[in-house]
């Protein structure tokens, strides 16, 4: 088997090891509902796509919500293999914010990707398509080379993060010891978190992934304020949360092959 060859399979393999760690969690999670920080319909179902109510003004019917979430998931897969254009690049991190953020919740979490793991993907044809797009481009695309797709351009918190550190050239300077002891301390997160989930000790902290703050009239103040304090703090340290914190991100990586990760663009 040539070198090419077993690093797909290398990666495909890793990919099924992260999809068991979901399904043990979500079988650990009996007793819990297991779409955890869905929205009601979904909690009884486990398997809706939007992560929590949105909380934007915003009154349309649902199948135009259902058309702009599969158009800006479709523009996220395709158009970033097409060019590297920077000012695509800002509208696609304002349409990540605006529609698949603040509109309609629509993106992946643990909670989410348990709830799927334990019940389904989502039922009908636009919630199918979109999860599997998103399932895509967080697992599959790594495959292909493209490291961390799904949270470089589709991650409506990553994309708010790397809009606000837009808003100033100057950046903390983060050593290399320091950068080894935040990485080192994100994966003993995940590691200490995954085990509570499987343990049943603490299931419930997916509800505290700050993805939530999107929805910010149904979550804990106290998620919308760390939300804000990492986007604030993304300003001078590029993509803080998702560097240094992020367990659903951190999951992805661990799926990903041994390449080096993307510097924050």
């Amino acid at each position: 088997m040539n070198a090419p060859r077993r690093d797909v399979v290398a990666h495909l393999l890793r990919v099924a090891a992260c999809l068991l760690m979901l399904a043990a969690g979500a079988v650990a999670r009996r007793g819990f509902v297991l779409g955890c920080g869905l929205d009601p319909a979904s909690r009884a179902a486990g398997s809706g796509l939007r992560l929590l109510p949105s909380a934007s003004a915003l009154r349309l019917p649902a199948p135009v919500a259902d058309v702009a979430v599969l158009a800006v998931l479709l523009l996220a897969a395709v158009v970033p293999l097409c060019t590297k254009s920077r000012r695509w690049r800002t509208v696609q991190l304002w349409l990540d914010v605006a529609v698949l953020g603040l509109w309609t919740g629509s993106f992946l979490s643990t909670a989410k990707l348990l709830g799927w793991a334990g019940s389904g993907l989502p039922g009908g044809v636009f919630a199918w398509t979109a999860a599997l797009l998103l399932l895509s481009m967080a697992f599959l695309y790594p495959v292909f080379g493209r490291v961390s797709h799904y949270c470089l351009w589709v991650c409506p918190f990553g994309a708010a993060q790397e809009l606000a550190s837009r808003l100033s050239a100057r950046k903390w300077r983060l050593g290399k010891a320091a950068v080894r002891r935040l990485t080192a301390f994100r994966r003993a997160l995940w590691a200490a978190l995954a085990l509570a989930l499987w343990c049943g000790a603490w299931s419930r902290w997916t509800e505290w992934e700050l993805f939530g703050a999107f929805a910010w009239a149904a979550v804990p103040p106290l998620v919308v304020a760390l939300a804000l304090a990492f986007v604030a703090l993304s300003v001078f340290v590029p993509r803080a949360y998702c560097r240094f914190v992020c367990p659903t991100g951190t999951l992805f990586k661990l799926a990903e092959s041994n390449q080096p990760e993307p510097a924050p663009k």
